[in-house]
């Protein structure tokens, strides 16, 4: 068992061709004993293949991941809280109407209901009724020459200015006196209608607090001349 076997070489010859092909075989030897005409050739070591299996590439991430933000939206409207509006308190109206005297005369009264004038007569207050004004003085004295009735309803009181067609044209307050100015034809119907004209506009003129004392003008002419025949 010691020795080698060697194996025979068979030659072929086909269509010209030597082809050889020598068939070792070798009888197991101990490790490391070369083979008589066999030339040993170190083995080739191959590394290893990396397989498609065994290959990996770590990618490494393109972008850092970022985290969701999340973002507090005010709301877009205030809410509006209900507010007090405080209401003024309303003005009371301003009437429309205000209440005047005008002075009529009772005839032969005997002082019984007024201030006495001439011929035993008396001017006397009656109330009606004009629109609101702040010119009372005057509402009061047209008042008065709108009258054109002899005799003021059933009081059977006298109207002195029955006849006459006046008008205010003006008046001035200064120092207490009530000037009055008017125009127009003044008639009369008998020598006691001079003291009851008179006490007609002058009385009506002095109702009010602020008049204490009455100068009467017609057409530029002081009352008291053309009652006297002067004017």
């Amino acid at each position: 068992m010691g020795r080698d076997r060697a194996c025979p070489v068979v030659r072929l010859v086909a269509l010209g061709l030597v082809v050889g092909l020598a068939m070792a075989c070798t009888v197991a030897a101990p490790a490391g004993t070369p083979t008589p005409g066999v030339t040993t050739l170190p083995p080739t070591v191959v590394p290893p293949t990396a397989t498609a299996a065994a290959v990996q590439t770590v990618v490494p991430p393109t972008a850092t991941p970022v985290p969701p933000t999340v973002t507090s939206i005010p709301p877009t409207e205030t809410p509006v809280l209900p507010t007090e509006t405080a209401v003024p308190p309303t003005a009371t109206p301003a009437p429309e109407t205000i209440t005047v005297q005008v002075f009529l005369i009772a005839l032969e009264d005997d002082g019984q209901s007024g201030r006495q004038i001439g011929c035993g007569d008396r001017a006397v207050p009656v109330q009606v009724v004009v629109p609101h004004t702040q010119g009372v003085l005057r509402a009061a004295l047209e008042a008065l020459l709108s009258i054109r009735d002899q005799y003021y309803g059933e009081s059977g009181l006298y109207n002195a200015l029955y006849q006459s067609d006046l008008r205010v044209e003006g008046i001035t307050l200064e120092s207490g006196e009530a000037i009055v100015n008017l125009s127009g034809t003044l008639m009369l119907g008998g020598v006691c209608d001079n003291p009851r004209v008179e006490a007609q506009l002058e009385e009506t003129a002095l109702q009010f607090s602020t008049v204490s004392r009455v100068s009467v003008f017609v057409n530029g002419v002081p009352l008291e001349d053309l009652l006297s025949g002067e004017g």
